[in-house]
């Protein structure tokens, strides 16, 4: 055993230190799954509590909005996932984006046509424009069409964009160092930002959605895979996760409610903040809950897909009070996540993608 290893063995005993990010014997990080678990229950329940339990008390509503920040985490771990692979076997943009296409994209469509047929989850003339605009991507240029179909489908949007530049990312990566790539990233983040929130457009969903508005958080979870695959971990005390938790998510707030032209500029402390806490809750929970976040964070991307339609397509018996609203907001989310669990099954097995 190095001094290392017995100086972070004898930090786990004190309760002083936990492993952030590290890779295991399979070249695996935990930490990284946790995340997406973590970040797909928070996403899901902000979506039942925003949108379709109506009675809830308006503090709650607004709490939940913390939720959305799992989306950033989707970015990060993106970003982490596609260059440790890059960085085991690099790879052309063909190859790339082949992988994409039958990993993301075919699951993406399919539940696109499947809410085409759904009469509820588009409502206008221009009904078969809106899934054209999904087959070819270009609603991520339309705002009309950027939330057709499920408003949480904007994400797939700019993820597609991030997928369409990482080849090029990883190029730039290997020209400058680490620090360069995480600064010039916040840089030109925070410049979008501050150019869509200087133009009144903060709230245009494919400006604010833009990929260079997260291109520091993909970045950081490259260098993040970078540092991993050196040989090395990232380390965080818990004290400084809850620190950076309070501080994150506090600021959030603030800007949220008391500023709320400056939307565009809040993902630093948002995401800085949910990530924290994240981690401390793994650092907490994480060995001891493994079989329960495991397989979600297995079919994640299929929750993230389907909740919405079975939401909405449930929701359509319009429970009235509180009680029944929330009883059926209940049986909306295990129906979701069984849906999940079943389209995984159809897609990764029966059509072998």
């Amino acid at each position: 055993m190095t001094d290392r290893q017995t100086d972070r063995q004898t930090d786990r005993q004190t309760d002083e230190l936990v492993v952030g990010f590290e890779l295991d014997k399979k070249g695996h990080i935990q930490t990284l799954d946790f995340l997406k678990a973590f970040s797909i229950i928070t996403i899901v329940l902000m979506h039942l509590c925003q949108n379709y339990l109506k009675a809830l008390p308006s503090v709650i509503n607004t709490a939940s909005s913390l939720g959305g920040t799992g989306v950033h985490v989707f970015f990060f771990a993106s970003g982490c996932g596609l260059y440790l692979s890059y960085l085991k076997h690099s790879t052309t943009f063909t190859e790339f984006m082949k992988k994409r296409f039958g990993k993301i994209y075919i699951p993406y469509i399919l539940i696109v046509i499947i809410s085409f047929i759904l009469p509820w989850m588009y409502v206008g003339s221009d009904r078969f424009a809106a899934l054209l605009s999904h087959i070819f991507l270009f609603k991520m240029f339309v705002p009309r069409y950027e939330g057709s179909f499920g408003f949480q489908l904007w994400y797939l949007s700019t993820q597609f964009q991030f997928y369409f530049v990482f080849i090029l990312l990883c190029k730039v990566r290997e020209k400058i160092n680490g620090k360069q790539f995480i600064i010039g990233s916040m840089i030109v983040s925070l410049a979008w930002s501050c150019l869509v929130t200087s133009l009144g457009l903060g709230e245009e969903r494919v400006l604010n959605s833009f990929f260079l508005q997260f291109l520091w958080e993909f970045c950081l979870g490259m260098e993040v895979a970078k540092v991993l695959k050196s040989g090395k971990e990232l380390d965080f005390k818990k004290w400084q996760l809850f620190l950076i938790a309070i501080v994150g998510i506090g600021l959030e707030g603030v800007i949220a409610l008391k500023f709320p032209t400056l939307k565009a500029l809040n993902d630093v402390p948002a995401f800085l903040g949910y990530t924290a806490l994240a981690i401390w809750l793994y650092a907490v929970i994480g060995q001891g809950t493994k079989k329960i976040w495991e397989p979600i964070c297995k079919y994640s991307y299929e929750w993230y897909l389907v909740h919405v339609v079975v939401f909405t397509t449930i929701f359509l018996l319009k429970p009235q009070n509180l009680i029944s609203q929330i009883s059926l907001g209940l049986i909306a989310v295990i129906v979701s996540y069984i849906a999940a669990v079943t389209y995984w099954q159809l897609v990764h097995k029966a059509l072998k993608v």
